[in-house]
């Protein structure tokens, strides 16, 4: 009870700041947004820096400069840890009162595993099934989430930094599983020369995530951004839904 109190007073503290410094006339600076290069979602090398990013900039329409900060997995689970930034497409893994997650779009993205096509499903009730697989997973997660459940389930981790370089290992054989998503599989496989119908993403998924921004309210570039995002419809999602 007092550490909803808490927030909902600390939320109207950081509104009246956000309204005094914008009777004072005083230019809210760009929203640095924190992010990995992760195709065709968040990436340096895409039209608008990816799609996410380009959803994020039209949901703004101008009201906020959106400055991407791309970073490796560890910087950007470093960054996010120690509290100091103001938007991120990386998620924090445990989430303060301040910080909120609003919805981009409506559809989510899967987020399972990819191997070579075979005739049989691919899907598990139990990933102790997978036991003894090596699967090509991030550096900076291994330790934690999905990373610590595929561990604990026996399954052989093999550290990348990027999700391509998971399709390149598992194009070569070198592991039997790559971690990725539904979405940006496909147009990677093409980018590297593969043919995406010989490669199989699972029927079973870890988890549907949202395309959604993070943003830490006790920056006053994040709580303009929300504040422009509300009014223009897009909604927060909730505790317990992610």
């Amino acid at each position: 009870m007092l550490r909803a109190v808490c927030a909902i007073l600390c939320f109207s503290s950081y509104m009246l700041q956000a309204e005094e410094s914008k009777s004072e006339g005083e230019d809210v600076r760009a929203l640095e947004v924190i992010a990995m290069d992760y195709a065709p979602f968040t990436s340096k090398n895409s039209v608008g820096n990816g799609l996410a990013f380009k959803l994020l900039t039209d949901a703004l329409d101008g009201a906020v400069r959106v400055e991407p900060q791309f970073l490796s997995a560890a910087r950007a689970h470093r960054m996010v840890r120690e509290g100091e930034w103001c938007a991120s497409f990386y998620p924090p893994q445990k989430p303060a009162d301040e910080h909120i997650l609003v919805k981009l779009a409506n559809e989510p993205i899967k987020l399972g595993l990819y191997r070579r096509w075979e005739t049989t499903s691919f899907s598990w009730k139990n990933l102790g099934e997978l036991a003894g697989k090596r699967v090509a997973y991030f550096r900076a997660l291994e330790r934690d989430g999905i990373g610590l459940e595929m561990t604990q389930a026996g399954m052989d981790i093999f550290s990348v930094e990027t999700t391509r370089q998971g399709i390149q290992l598992l194009a070569k054989g070198r592991v039997d599983y790559a971690f990725g998503d539904n979405v940006s599989g496909p147009p990677l496989m093409r980018e590297l020369g593969l043919d995406p119908d010989y490669y199989q993403f699972s029927e079973t998924v870890f988890r549907d995530l949202p395309v959604a921004i993070w943003l830490n309210l006790t920056c006053p570039q994040a709580l303009s951004a929300f504040h422009n995002l509300d009014r223009r419809g897009y909604s927060q999602i909730g505790r317990d839904e992610f």
